[in-house]
């Protein structure tokens, strides 16, 4: 089987599938002193409400793996690109990940 080399993300997003959340981005519980160590300082507020409100309290890694929060299913596209966490914005590509991703999709892909 040949692998796909993407040359764009649009219209894929499935690396938004099954990580649960946009992570780092919750509002701080944990007692850290001063602020949130891997959240944008200008993240708007509702933002920030509108995933807080989502988990319900849930820790980071106990939340359902579901697509994530902020994923457009219908347009496979992130709703707060311009907000995306750092581990998205580093996810390449074409990239390792990416390739494995697409290539479990397409295995487990029904016969058409």
């Amino acid at each position: 089987m040949s692998i796909l080399q993407p040359a764009t993300c649009d219209g894929c997003g499935l690396c938004c599938e099954g990580i649960g959340s946009p992570v780092a981005l919750y509002a701080a519980r944990s007692g850290w002193n001063g602020p949130h160590p891997f959240r944008p300082p200008d993240l708007p507020d509702e933002l920030v409400r509108e995933i807080d409100d989502h988990f319900g309290g849930l820790n980071r890694g106990q939340e359902p793996q579901e697509r994530c929060l902020w994923f457009d299913a219908a347009s496979r596209r992130c709703r707060h690109y311009e907000w995306r966490p750092q581990v998205c914005r580093d996810y390449e590509l074409a990239g390792d990940a990416c390739l494995a991703r697409r290539r479990e999709y397409r295995e487990a892909e029904p016969e058409r």
